[in-house]
């Protein structure tokens, strides 16, 4: 009888949890076996039952037939141990872990006439522990390999075991109390302790940045972090962590701050000369974008520093032809290191088109490349225009000379002198513009990452910092080859050898040097410095550690400082800085050309050593304009050289100030204009000399002319008379224009008197009225007295100022219309008003139509004559009598001129 016709024995290892397998004694056939042992078997139930044993698991047959048949001998159970066993289940080898008995079935008269085979499958259970068993064995290693120390603390932080015995403290996986008091440093004690108490309350994460005492006494820091071990219940059973030794990550950070603070403080500094000066100043990259302008060139621009900066030409406003322009001069620097000069029109922000010269120059580097090309451009339009209107007043001379050449020809000869002067004025201008110096000018932390190189295997560790300095997204995995790929070309060859050096082992497998990368993510070329460390076995280097920090901000800031360095130093002005007590901190080499002074003569001195005894009242003043947050533009005065000489100089003076905004010196910019002064003395002298000289031919012309009008009053020839008559009027024009050049000669030559007496100025007005009414019929003039005002003053050149304002109320009205003259009398001063209804002034022009030979230049101006030298000799008349002169003025809607003068009291 087989099993399997035993229904109740078949049920039973049917719903049996392990494999069980019945063979008949004799023939080892199979005759009963459950789903769990087919399972195990790999085998359909057709291949195993009526089958002898060893046929469908011969490859298990040497190992096992011996132990079965001695079970049929002896009666006698086999129990093997958990056994590895190549099967082929499901058509396929397959190595598998079974725990299996083979068992007798014996009958009632005590022989075995079944054995059951009886297996259990533990391979899931086996490889479980083996992973696990692989997992220990990578934590120890992993202990092992790395540099953090990794240790364990009680639930309540007392009491602390560093498992890997490489601690700051140095106990080897003794259980140690009383570290906190030992390990952390003093001043970071109760930060240390309060994040301890959150973590523990909170059940959560501890990770911390703080200061330790390591265990050779010395100071450092270390970046901690650990994590709670919980129970089932939820609670704290124990702590496990890992603490970094960031103290070298520290000292670099704290390196870059100070070095960025003294970058800060060099660019504030150069910030104060540079924004001294109305000069345009900029800076561009070999790839044409502007890496620095001073706020003259933004305010030109009508730009801020962030909409401009890193920004081409044409972002900037600047038309194609222009951009075009530049470029190329740009690429003319970097290939001959040469200067480049020119002159261009530009559109202004607020003032229209103007024009400019400009030099280009090279920056290099220190290997004597160009690295960079800065600029300096000035604002040349009312030199161009002076050079227009000189032009214009030669011709309009020239034809008066033409008018009058036929009565007197010594008047026209003194008139081609006249033109000549002009022409020298002109020159002397164009050779004190192409004189004038220009100032040169020059133009933050990241994490720290970490590497692991094993030059073995060829695999490449980055941390998440390391990847965020390179640009490597976390989805990617670097290579050496990727890692060398982005290497900057230039430097690869570099960083290549460097490796190679490190990794001899005849070195002492040091890596440190900065280089250029080319980012993963956007191809941005960033300066970084990287240091590391080659371990070596047996002479092998077997593993290369190291760090790598983004530096780039860093080298832009070296980079600016070398430019505004080199600019200062090339720059034709004197630029000193001193303290607040008049202490020289800095000499540029263009100070030691001016004064004689080498720099270490003059650094540490006082300023004092070059001003002379009779300007020392001056010190005193600027510091007090200067520390009340006020600039000294173009102020004139006179210092003293080594040689003694005494030179005219032009200062502008800023403030510098320190990171909070405290002024803690000054900068002084110093332009020598002796030359300038000397050749201003010398055209004042000649004006003077042939104004003076022109009056007397023009005096006896103009009595020719009288006693010719008087014997042609009763003649019948009217072309006669009234050819006489213009001539007359030219001549009184003449003489007024001569009179007004030589009052300026004198005025700037200190030579002009003013001879003050008291008078009536109301009836001085009506006077002038009077003499103005008659030669000009066109406009009506208007003025009521209100009673008498007297003032003290120079009666004959007070009647001058008022003479001009209604002369050029007249010739800026139109005809028909009413000039208002009014005079009245507050606050101890008269003031005096000449309004008319005529074009009008610009804003743009109304600032500056008191300048000395300035004119509005408009279609409506062109045919009036004039020399701009009226409202200059008016204003400088008044103010030498302590008052004032302005004007108000709108296109379209007529004028009003002003002047106060003090009333004078009884």
């Amino acid at each position: 009888m087989k099993f399997q016709d035993n229904e109740q024995l078949n049920t039973l290892v049917q719903n049996a949890p392990i494999g069980i397998c019945i063979l008949d004694a004799t023939t080892f056939k199979t005759e009963l076996l459950n789903d769990k042992f087919i399972e195990i078997a790999g085998k359909s139930r057709e291949e195993i039952v009526d089958r002898w044993y060893w046929e469908p698991f011969a490859e298990a047959r040497s190992y096992f037939e011996a132990d079965m048949s001695n079970v049929v001998k002896t009666g006698q159970a086999y129990f093997a141990n958990e056994v590895d066993l190549m099967l082929i289940r499901h058509g396929r080898e397959e190595k598998i872990f079974v725990t299996f008995v083979y068992a007798p079935i014996i009958d009632e008269l005590g022989k075995v006439t079944k054995l059951a085979v009886w297996v259990m499958e533990n391979t899931k259970q086996v490889n479980e522990r083996r992973a696990v068993a692989a997992d220990e064995q990578r934590l120890r290693a992993l202990v092992t390999a790395t540099s953090d120390v990794i240790y364990s603390l009680s639930a309540d932080w007392e009491v602390m075991r560093e498992l890997d015995g490489r601690g700051f403290l140095k106990n080897t996986h003794e259980p140690i109390t009383g570290w906190r008091e030992r390990n952390v440093h003093p001043d970071d004690i109760e930060r240390v302790n309060a994040a301890i108490l959150e973590a523990i309350q909170g059940k959560k994460i501890f990770q911390l940045e703080h200061q330790v005492i390591r265990a050779d006494g010395s100071p450092g820091w270390t970046f901690s972090r650990a994590v709670p071990i919980l129970n089932e219940q939820g609670e704290i059973m124990e702590w496990f962590g890992t603490a970094s030794d960031i103290t070298i990550r520290k000292e670099i950070e704290n390196a870059l701050r100070v070095t960025r603070e003294q970058a800060e403080q060099q660019r504030r500094i150069y910030e104060a000369i540079t924004s001294g000066t109305p000069d345009l100043m900029y800076v561009w990259d070999l790839d044409y974008r502007f890496t620095y302008v001073n706020s003259a060139l933004l305010a030109m621009w009508g730009k801020t520093w962030d909409t401009a900066i890193g920004k081409g030409l044409r972002e900037n406003g600047y038309e194609e032809w222009h951009a075009q322009m530049h470029e190329r001069e740009i690429d003319q620097v970097r290939a001959t290191k040469k200067p480049v000069r020119g002159e261009v029109a530009f559109p202004h922000a607020t003032l229209g088109r103007r024009i400019y010269d400009y030099i280009l120059i090279p920056v290099l580097n220190e290997e004597g490349e160009v690295e960079a090309v800065a600029g300096t451009t000035r604002d040349v339009t009312e030199r161009k225009q002076w050079e227009e209107r000189q032009a214009a007043y030669a011709d309009e001379l020239q034809s008066i000379n033409e008018e009058i050449a036929a009565s007197n020809e010594e008047l026209a000869t003194t008139n081609d002198e006249l033109i000549e002067l002009q022409r020298r004025n002109e020159a002397i201008n164009q050779e004190l513009e192409n004189s004038a110096s220009r100032l040169r000018m020059a133009i933050t932390s990241t994490h720290l990452g970490t590497w692991e190189y094993n030059p073995q295997s060829g695999e490449l560790y980055w941390s998440k910092e390391c990847r965020e300095v390179y640009g490597l997204a976390k989805d990617e995995y670097p290579t050496y080859d990727t890692f060398s790929e982005h290497i900057y070309p230039d430097d690869r060859t570099r960083v290549n050898e460097a490796i190679a050096r490190a990794l001899d082992p005849a070195g002492d497998g040091e890596y440190n040097l900065s280089y250029r990368i080319i980012r993963f993510d956007n191809a941005e070329v960033r300066w970084i410095k990287a240091h590391g460390n080659v371990f070596f076995d047996n002479g092998q280097a077997i593993r290369f550690i190291g760090t790598v920090l983004d530096i780039h901000e860093l080298k832009a800031a070296e980079e600016r400082t070398a430019k505004l360095a080199a600019i200062v130093a090339s720059t034709d002005d004197a630029i000193i800085s001193k303290t607040l007590e008049s202490v020289i901190t800095s000499w540029n080499a263009a100070a030691e050309r001016i004064f004689g002074y080498r720099e270490e003569e003059m650094i540490g001195e006082s300023i004092y050593k070059l001003i002379p005894e009779e300007h020392h009242h001056e010190e005193p003043w600027i510091l007090q304009q200067l520390t009340s947050g006020q600039r000294i533009q173009h102020f004139e005065t006179k210092r003293r050289t080594k040689d003694g000489r005494l030179i005219d100089v032009s200062l502008t003076i800023s403030p510098v100030r320190d990171p909070q905004g405290n002024i803690i010196g000054l900068s002084k910019i110093a332009r020598d204009i002796t030359e300038k002064k000397l050749d201003e003395t010398r055209k004042n002298d000649f004006i003077g000399m042939v104004s003076h000289e022109l009056k007397t031919p023009l005096t006896s012309l103009g009595a020719i002319i009288q006693a010719a009008n008087t014997k042609l009053k009763n003649s019948e020839d009217n072309f006669l008379a009234s050819a006489m008559n213009k001539a007359n009027q030219q001549v009184k024009r003449m003489t007024t224009m001569i009179n007004g050049f030589l009052n300026i000669s004198r005025l700037e030559s200190g030579k002009i008197h003013i001879d003050k007496q008291v008078f009536d100025i109301e009836t001085l007005i009506a006077e002038v009225i009077d003499e103005a009414s008659l030669t000009a019929t066109t406009q009506q003039i208007r003025f009521e007295k209100r009673g008498g005002t007297e003032v003290k003053a120079d009666r004959d050149k007070i009647g001058s100022v008022i003479s001009n304002l209604i002369s050029n109320a007249q010739k800026y009205s139109f005809k028909g219309t009413i000039v208002e003259v009014a005079c009245t009398a507050s606050n101890k001063q008269v003031i005096i008003s000449v309004k008319d209804s005529g074009m009008g002034i610009k804003q743009e022009d109304l600032s500056k139509i008191f300048d000395r030979y300035y004119r509005v230049e408009a279609d409506q101006t062109r045919h009036i004559a004039g020399f701009g030298i009226g409202l200059y000799l008016s204003s400088e008349i008044i103010s030498r009598h302590n008052g004032k002169v302005w004007a108000e003025s709108e296109p379209g809607k007529g004028s009003i001129f002003y002047f106060s003068l003090p009333l004078e009291t009884k």
